[in-house]
């Protein structure tokens, strides 16, 4: 199945890019998802059509990340986690959802799919990777600590 990308998708293409995906990830996620559109002859038309209209849209996007990213970057998040097995070790893990949690506490709203990370199960200092936009990668400092 042939789709044309509205939305940026990882692994599969930016916004705008033709590609070709497995018909049931097409039809059971992109397509109801709003992320893609089925690519006929008609709309891939006019589509090249719209082009001028999405690389504008990209570029507002890229923008808005450059300003996000100097907001985020350099952030220290502060989670404080009960119950520590042993000296390092915490019950339970600091995932990306607990992260977008503080940052929106914070007044600093990103999507916890853009927070690139493994669950944390250490206290202590961790780099985490908040990917904006393709190109546009902040950082964030999560310091765990014990209650």
């Amino acid at each position: 199945m042939r789709v044309i990308l509205k939305e940026d998708v990882a692994h599969v293409g930016n916004m705008g890019d033709i590609v070709k995906v497995s018909d049931g990830y097409g039809r059971n996620y992109l397509i109801p998802q709003g992320l893609a559109e089925l690519a006929t002859e008609e709309r891939a038309k006019a589509f090249a059509h719209q082009k001028a209209m999405i690389e504008h849209k990209k570029a507002k996007l890229h923008k808005e990340a450059e300003d996000l990213k100097v907001k985020v970057d350099g952030t220290v998040v502060k989670l404080v986690r009960a119950g520590v097995k042993d000296d390092t070790r915490i019950h339970g893990s600091v995932t990306n959802r607990d992260v977008a949690d503080a940052l929106a506490a914070m007044d600093i709203v990103v999507d916890k799919r853009k927070i690139d990370m493994q669950p944390i199960r250490e206290l202590g200092e961790h780099e985490v990777a908040v990917k904006l936009v393709h190109d546009v990668i902040a950082t964030v400092k999560v310091v765990v600590v014990a209650e």
